[in-house]
């Protein structure tokens, strides 16, 4: 019955990822960043519970269906949060470039 623990941990971080792409839609970015620690800290525990065991069919069909879940959230979330990172990438640098001239010119 141990793979039952397993596919309680693979629908949980499959929930995970619906509430990141939430929050992910509501621009929450501190929220998003939570959920990632959560949904890091399940993957961390579900890695110390796979086994090399085969599942019986319907446990196979959930953690299929939680892995395919996970995917989809994981890509929609990317899709979100890309043009997100693109833009403090440049606030980013355009900061870094107004020091360093600041730098040149002062001396």
């Amino acid at each position: 019955m141990e793979h039952q623990n397993t596919i309680v941990l693979y629908e949980s971080v499959a929930d995970i990822m619906q509430q990141m792409l939430h929050a992910a839609r509501m621009q929450d970015w501190d929220a998003l960043t939570e959920l990632e620690v959560n949904c890091s800290q399940q993957v961390a525990q579900l890695k110390t519970l796979e086994n090399s065991e085969p599942l019986p069919g319907d446990a196979l069909k959930r953690k299929v269906a939680s892995i395919k879940s996970i995917l989809a959230h994981d890509r929609e979330i990317r899709n979100l949060v890309s043009p997100w990172m693109a833009r403090l990438n440049k606030l980013m640098n355009t900061h870094q470039t107004e020091q360093r001239l600041t730098q040149a010119y002062s001396q």
